[in-house]
C-alpha cells in the first residue's frame, strides 16, 4: 500500500492542542491561527495550524518518509485508512487519497522518497480563513 505510517514521532494530533515540543522556532501568528513547524529526523517537514483558541485544525507533511499518520490524524485516521483501502480494492493501489467525509478533508500522495499531503477539519477553520490559500 502506498501510504503506510512509519514510526516517527508526530506533532500534535488533528483536533487537539498544539504540541509544545514540536515548536523548535516560535510559531507564526497570522492573526487567525498559529503555525508550528518541525522537521523530523527523516527530513520530513510537518506543519500544524492551530486556532487562537488552541486547537489544531489542519496539518501538512512533505518529505522522504511518511510521518506517524495515526498519531498525526488521531481519531480521523480510521477515515483515512478506510479511503485508502477502498482505493486499493478498486484497483488503485498506490493512488493518491482524496477524502472528503465525516468533517475531514484529506489529500495524500507520494512514493518512496517523496510523500506529501494535508488534512483539515472544515468545521474548525477560523472564520475568514481561506484554507486553499493556506495549504499546498
Amino acid at each position: 500500500m502506498l501510504l503506510l505510517a512509519v514510526g516517527q514521532p508526530a506533532m500534535a494530533t488533528l483536533g487537539a492542542a498544539p504540541s509544545l515540543a514540536a515548536t523548535p522556532n516560535p510559531p507564526l501568528v497570522a492573526g487567525l491561527y498559529t503555525r508550528h513547524t518541525r522537521t523530523l529526523e527523516s527530513g520530513t517537514l510537518i506543519q500544524e495550524y492551530a486556532s487562537l483558541a488552541g486547537q489544531v485544525f489542519a496539518v501538512t507533511w512533505e518529505g522522504p518518509v511518511l510521518p506517524d499518520l495515526p498519531g498525526l490524524l488521531g481519531s480521523h485516521y480510521g477515515s483515512f485508512k478506510a479511503a485508502a483501502e477502498e482505493a486499493r480494492q478498486a484497483g488503485f493501489r498506490g493512488a493518491p487519497v482524496n477524502l472528503m467525509r465525516a468533517g475531514l478533508v484529506l489529500r495524500a500522495n507520494g512514493r518512496m522518497g517523496h510523500f506529501f499531503g494535508h488534512a483539515y477539519l472544515p468545521a474548525w477553520l477560523p472564520a475568514g480563513l481561506n484554507i486553499d490559500a493556506l495549504l499546498p
